[in-house]
């Protein structure tokens, strides 16, 4: 496992040159492996947006006794033996899983954009912030998923032999799966497309970077140029339907631009109410995305809102207050270490993009697939969007001040989100993940623990964040990612 660990580490590193017009991404060349399973019933798991499979059509290919066919294949078996330089870099850099690169490629595209904005009024403070980032990779890996499990399904189909059966060697390992229609192609146009949803100014890049995802699959001889199309057309499908939920979600509003927030402060059922603690002051960031439409049962989460925190005057806040004080005027190296490690805030991935970098990792060590890569990104990062949405409800609920709001001389270790303290976010957004990995990943609960209780300590040890903010953000995001936990166990994946 450690061997693993400083094996990605040192693939996750990046080089970022800000100032470009593009983003410079050298992500590495990660280990290459088969993947463990091929999961040939995944044409009938559960899809999320799509109401069921039948949703897009699928066409059936030319029979491999096809002129057509036959041309295409010998075009692949051909280049394979003679492949310039630039392919087989190509090649390697895709082979770890389509579904992992666009990941990486989203979350640097986040960090890319996650600044501070010049403009005081400016609502939203960050254009990707941790809330934005949460629906951003929600979206783009529920996209991810529907597309492959309409591959998967019209894979099972229509039974294209793999080129692989067919006596091609592959320069890297591929699942040896039905090779109509690619689901490479499916995942490079929907990821493509989604992103550029989200990033316009990156649309022309994107295409680039989807262009070269998919030819690199004729170019190690895993696909012929029909499979190609045939995935490209259901990554085009599913981004519409996907698209047309996020028309509808609630977030163009989450910046609040009719600033409701403060009536919503003036009448907030807390003692003292909070404050902006940057200078000058700035609206809070997201006020209303904690009414953003859930992924589940919208319900079930509500119910499990946190009530109301002690009152400052209580001596339950008294002792957290001394217990944050205290810590910052003798914070240890380790605390401050743990502080920093989990701080996610600018220039970063953000605190979702923190713990996709997390679920990563397992996804290589249990050799998964592309589908279920997918699955597992589908859940885990829509427990995260939740758990977000339920930490900002309640946080807009109360307006709870943060420790140095209440005591000017506690000295913060990291930059003090611009929100109020209660729920907060890290415990959240960390509580919901882990327990989503947690029923993925059993065998990793000793790993998964250690990094779910620093990172819900990490705003303790900053002084950003009390203790009892903490306490009632990891109960939320527990209760959110069991919710998500009983969805999945209903989802037809075993």
């Amino acid at each position: 496992m450690n061997k693993l660990l400083s094996i990605v580490s040192l693939s996750v590193l990046f080089l970022w040159v800000s100032g470009c017009k593009e983003p410079v991404i050298d992500e590495g060349v990660l280990p290459f492996s088969e993947p463990a399973t091929v999961d040939p019933s995944g044409g009938n798991w559960r899809t999320i947006v799509l109401k069921s499979t039948g949703d897009i059509s699928v066409p059936q290919p030319d029979a491999i006794t096809s002129d057509a066919y036959k041309s295409e294949f010998a075009q692949v078996k051909n280049g394979v033996a003679s492949l310039e330089p630039e392919k087989i870099t190509a090649i390697n850099y895709w082979a770890v899983g389509g579904v992992t690169r666009w990941n990486q490629i989203a979350r640097q595209l986040v960090a890319k954009y996650n600044t501070e904005s010049g403009n005081p009024l400016d609502a939203t403070n960050s254009p990707a912030s941790a809330p934005f980032a949460a629906r951003l990779y929600a979206a783009l890996s529920v996209a991810q998923y529907d597309a492959l499990v309409v591959a998967w399904r019209a894979k099972y189909q229509y039974n294209r032999p793999s080129l692989v059966d067919q006596g091609v060697i592959t320069r890297a390992p591929v699942a040896n799966v039905p090779s109509y229609p690619s689901e490479d192609a499916a995942v490079a146009e929907v990821s493509c497309q989604m992103l550029a949803y989200f990033f316009p100014n990156e649309a022309p890049w994107l295409k680039t970077k989807a262009a070269e995802h998919k030819q690199s699959r004729i170019w190690n001889g895993a696909n012929v140029s029909s499979d190609i199309k045939g995935g490209e057309a259901i990554g085009a499908a599913v981004t519409t339907k996907v698209v047309d939920r996020l028309k509808t979600d609630r977030f163009s509003t989450a910046n609040d631009p009719n600033n409701t927030w403060t009536t919503l402060l003036a009448k907030a059922p807390y003692d003292v109410k909070w404050t902006s603690l940057i200078i000058p002051t700035r609206p809070p960031i997201l006020p209303l995305a904690g009414k953003v439409k859930t992924w589940f049962d919208s319900t079930a989460i509500a119910k499990n809102l946190s009530a109301a925190p002690p009152a400052t005057t209580s001596a339950s806040f008294q002792k957290d207050l001394t217990e944050v004080r205290t810590m910052a005027d003798a914070r240890t190296r380790d605390q401050s270490r743990i502080a920093a490690k989990w701080d996610d805030g600018t220039g970063t991935y953000t605190i979702p993009g923190h713990w996709n970098m997390i679920t990563e990792e397992f996804i290589h060590q249990y050799r998964q697939n592309e589908l279920r890569a997918a699955r597992t990104y589908a859940l885990v990062n829509r427990a995260l969007q939740d758990g977000g949405t339920a930490c900002w409800a309640t946080k807009f609920t109360y307006f709870v001040p943060r420790p140095s709001q209440i005591d000017p001389t506690i000295k913060t270790a990291t930059i003090i989100s611009n929100t109020p303290g209660y729920t907060s976010e890290h415990a959240t957004f960390a509580s919901a993940a882990t327990a989503v990995l947690l029923y993925l990943f059993p065998d990793e609960a000793t790993t998964l623990n250690a990094q779910l209780t620093e990172a819900t300590l990490s705003e303790l040890y900053g002084g950003t964040s009390f203790r009892f903010d903490n306490e009632a953000g990891a109960k939320l995001g527990t209760a959110v990612g069991t919710i998500a936990v009983e969805s999945a166990k209903a989802d037809g994946a075993k």
